[in-house]
This record gives C-alpha cells, structure tokens and sequence, in this order.
C-alpha cells in the first residue's frame, strides 16, 4: 500500500534540485599559478579561463551526495505514514435532500468522487453509509464498497422544499455515537454541529421560473419570479393535449415577480405553463388542472328561525347537494325541551327559547391543534342558554370559564359538531372564527368521503385520501409508495387503491426559498478530517532514525570531500 503523507507541503524541499544542479553547472573563474611542476596543472585543467558561466555538467561525489541528501530531507519533512492493516472507520454521509441540489448533480458526483477516494485510503477497511436529510425516506446505500455508494448516489434524487436538516443530522451523531466521520452535503454553508463536516458543492447563479397557481373554473392564474441579479427575458406557452400555443415574452427585472394569466384550451382539464428551461428546470413547468370537489350531500333539519343563516352558510359551501336521502352532513337544531340528537356525522346547533341575558364568566379560549385552533375567539359574545348535555369523551375546542361553548362528540364512528349556545343570542353569526369553523367541519367531512376528486398540489406536499381501510393502502399509480404526499417532481399523477382512482392531481414546483441560488456556495471541510483520521489510524516510517544518520553522513562527506 502506498504510504500516506502527514505534511505534503514538505514536497517544496525537492527545489533544492535544480539549485544543486544549477550550482554545478557554474564553473570558478581561473587563477594564475606559477610552478615549476608539470603534473599540478593537471587539477587545475577543468576549470574555465573565461570567468563564471554555465558549462557542462561534471560528474562528481559532492554533486551525488548533495542530490541524496535533498532527497533525504524530503522524505523526512513530508512525514510518510503507513495505514495500518487493522485500521478501519465508519464514514456517514448526510444529503441535503432539498430539491435545489439537483442543479449540481454532477459537481456533487465528482467532488464525492474525490473526497471518498481520500477516505478510503485513511484506512485498511471503511464502511460507508448515506443518508438524505429526509427522515421519512429510506437509507441511500450502506456497505463496504466505494464504487457502490457512487452508484447509489447518482440514481438519488432529492425531493423536498427548503427544510432544517437538523434533526437528520443529530440523528447521524447519535448512530456514529462519536466512532467515525459525519459528512453533510448540500449546495451552500451552513453552521453545523460539532464534529459534522461540511461539504458543499453549490455555486451562485440567475434562474426564473414559476412559483404559484390559482385555478378558479377555467381560467388559471399563475405567479413567474425572477430570482437572479439581472433582468431576465424568458418564452412561455401553453401545451395541452400534444398542442403548444404560441410562445410569448415575459421581462422581469431583479427579484421581480409577475402574474400570468389564461383560461384551459377548449376540449380539456388540464394543461401545462412551459418556460424556457435554464440551470434549474423543476419550476419550468407548471402542470395544472381544473379541480373537481367531492359532492357533499348535506340534510337539514330545523325551524323556520334558522332558515335566514342556514341558507346563508350552505350557500357558501362548494359543490353542496341539499338532499334528505343518504347525507353526507346533517345541520340539525336541538331543542332542550324535546332533547335528540342526529345520527353520523351533523352540525348542532342550539335553539333555547328562552336564552339568559347574561353572559359566562372567564375569558373565551380555543384548543389549541383542534378545528377552532389559530382563529380569533376574542369577540365572541354568548349568552348563557340550554343546551346539549354533556358526556364522557367530549372534545371541547372552545370554552368560556368552565363552561364549554362549542365541542365535538363522536358517535358510531361518525363527528358531530356541537354549538352549544343559542347563536340567536350571540353576535357568532358574524364572527369569521365561527363561520371559518363549521367550514372547517364540512370539509373534514367532505374528505372522508369515499369518492374520486381532482386537486392541484405542491410538490411533495402531504395528502389525504378517504381509502377503504379493508383493503391495501393507496398507492401513486405506477409506483409501490404509499401516496402520503405528493410526488416531488412536478406532472400528473393519480392516487389509487386497488385500481379505483381516488385522487387525480398535478403536482407543481412552488417554493421560492429552494429555487434562489443567489447563496449557493462551495466549501471542503473534509480534506482537515481525512488527515486528522490518517494520523489515527497510521504509524511513522519505522526507518526515519536511518534517513536522519544517512542524511547527516551525507553533508558532512560532501563538505569533507570539497576540503580534500
């Protein structure tokens, strides 16, 4: 094996080369010498009579002993080490698993190429193992060989927007357990813990591309951004069943955004925004279709005193069928003196006929990580009334004191939400927070629902389908993962379960953090690690006492022989 070299600057001493072969190509000016002895003049024949100039080069002890003894220095200064036989080392990698690294695809896969090379040879034996910062995925490759983990990286792709890979990289510390080398890859610097070293392989450049959509029947609207330095000028057009529109022009200057907007060709549901493509070609196209809700059949029950809101809320609620067979939905009305409840899944409301004028004490409070989380409930007015009777299992989402104002109830597998207050003696009507809420409720319903839809997602955003738990999970049709998120890289894509479609989406890059690389940077922490982990797990020249004496016998045979 070839040894490893602890200081490789010291490689500079072989100059002294050319400076040895330089000082004997100079030849002493002659002298006169008068003698009456001929065979003396035979030392002093060599030397020049025209002064110091270049001449040709004489062979001679001084000059191989000097030439020895350069050579001898520098082997001693660059530090040779030899790895030892039973040296071996655990080396994990972290990938930067945000989609802006597919840009530099091929600089990653050279500067791995590298870097791993380094590594291996700091030992007799390694074990590799790589990781993506996307805790849900799984292990990129694990084993001994370095031609394997280069083989396994390069059919990686990352696949989410800009994230913290934090957690990813304190769970890699915890599994090294501080007996090997932890390397995270990304495209730009960033502050690491202790002890993980960085290697980025990122450089700045402008980019454009689309970075949202709206869909409203058939018409789209559509956000394009200029993320670059310079003012930019890119073609769009509209491709839609194997047609292209006619290309037009879009000019954004430095950071600027713009809005696009059209209706869906005739004929179709979908289509796709093209732009021309540049150093990042994820936000190049932007596939999107018209969305088509699930029908939310929807009963109700109640008096003529709540006719005015009912008809109000229903008529604010998307693709809602009023049918009294087979509800998705009930909006009941409760009356304490003539107490029941609806089965499956309702909206409560409350009638008192006659509501205290006072109100409860103790400030209005909203669960939080319920439906009536992040809303403002501070001006919610309500009178005290009859209402549902409590029982066990209740979940209260808002409370005035300790008395519940709205919860839900789970009965036979189904939600019923319960506004337990006359809204009548209440300003809730008008209060976004509730209007917001029992929305809310009516599309948590509207999901559960087992019936195909079409929606337009983000890339690798999560996803909910109503499945039928007796069967096998869905799944995006062809491929075997389960469809928990959206696919990461833009286009159409259908979620089914055993065949049946549930979901028919198209899936669109839309995040502007990930898609700016004015900050994208190179940086090489590990060179420093491979030759601390060399140290380790090396042992010095056993000869270097040798060297030492030989390079000493050298220079003073050399200056000896000169005295002779």
């Amino acid at each position: 094996m070839m040894p490893a070299f602890g200081n490789p600057a010291g490689f500079l001493a072989l100059l002294a080369i050319p400076a040895i072969l330089a000082i004997h190509f100079l030849q002493r000016e002659s002298r006169r010498v008068v003698t009456s002895t001929l065979f003396l003049l035979e030392q002093l024949a060599p030397e020049s009579a025209e002064g110091r100039r270049f001449e040709r080069l004489r062979n001679s002890m001084p000059l191989w002993l000097q030439l020895a003894a350069a050579c001898l220095a520098t082997w001693l200064l660059v530090d040779p080490r030899w790895v030892r036989p039973d040296a071996t080392q655990h080396v994990m990698l972290v990938l930067d698993s945000t989609v802006s690294m597919s840009a530099f695809h091929d600089e990653m896969m050279r500067a791995l190429d590298e870097e791993t090379a380094r590594l291996a040879q700091a030992a007799s034996h390694t074990e590799w193992e790589v990781l993506e910062s996307d805790m849900t995925r799984p292990t990129v490759y694990s084993g001994a060989s370095r031609e394997g983990l280069l083989e396994a990286v390069g059919r990686w792709q990352p696949n989410m927007g800009a994230h913290d890979p934090g957690e990813q990289i304190q769970a890699a510390q915890a599994m090294l357990g501080g007996r090997g080398t932890l390397i995270f890859v990304t495209d730009r610097k960033r502050e690491l813990p202790s002890g993980v070293r960085l290697l980025a392989v990122g450089h700045p450049f402008d980019h454009c591309g689309f970075c949202g959509m709206t869909v409203t029947g058939g018409n789209w609207r559509a956000l394009v951004r200029n993320y670059g330095i310079a003012t930019q000028t890119r073609r769009w057009w509209v491709e839609a069943n194997g047609e292209k529109s006619a290309p037009e022009e879009v000019t954004l200057g430095p950071g600027r955004t713009a809005e696009l907007s059209g209706g869906f060709p005739a004929g179709t549901t979908r289509c796709e925004l093209v732009m021309e493509s540049d150093g990042f070609p994820l936000d190049s196209r932007l596939p999107m279709l018209m969305p088509r809700l699930k029908r939310l059949a929807i009963r109700v029950i109640s008096p003529p005193e709540y006719q005015d809101f009912i008809k109000q809320f229903l008529g604010s609620i998307e693709r809602a069928d009023v049918s009294g067979t087979a509800p998705d939905l009930t909006l009941d009305v409760y009356d304490p003196l003539s107490p029941g409840m609806p089965g499956g899944a309702a909206i409560v409301l409350v009638s008192d006929p006659t509501p205290s004028a006072t109100f409860p004490p103790g400030n209005v409070t909203a669960a939080a990580r319920s439906l009536a989380a992040e809303l403002n409930w501070s001006g919610l007015l309500a009178n005290e009334s009859l209402g549902v009777p409590p029982k066990a299992g209740d979940e209260t989402l808002v409370w005035q004191g300790d008395q519940p104002l709205i919860f839900l109830r789970h009965e036979g597998g189904a939600a019923q939400l319960v506004v337990n207050f006359d809204i009548r003696a209440s300003n809730a009507p008008e209060l976004p927070a509730f209007v917001l809420l029992l929305h809310r409720f009516a599309e948590q319903v509207r999901a559960g629902k087992m019936e195909d839809e079409a929606r337009n997602v983000e890339t690798n955003e999560a996803i909910t389908v109503a499945a039928d738990p007796r069967l096998a999970p869905p799944v995006i049709a062809g491929s075997d993962e389960e469809a928990f998120r959206a696919p990461g890289r833009p286009g159409f894509f259908k979620v089914t379960q055993e065949g049946r479609v549930l979901l028919d989406g198209a899936a669109h890059f839309a995040d502007p953090r990930a898609a700016d690389f004015r900050n994208a940077a190179s940086a090489d922490e590990v060179k420093e690690e491979v030759s601390q982990t060399q140290r380790r797990n090396s042992q010095p020249d056993a000869l270097a006492p040798i060297w030492v004496l030989l390079l000493g016998v050298a220079m003073v045979m050399s200056w000896g022989w000169r005295r002779t």
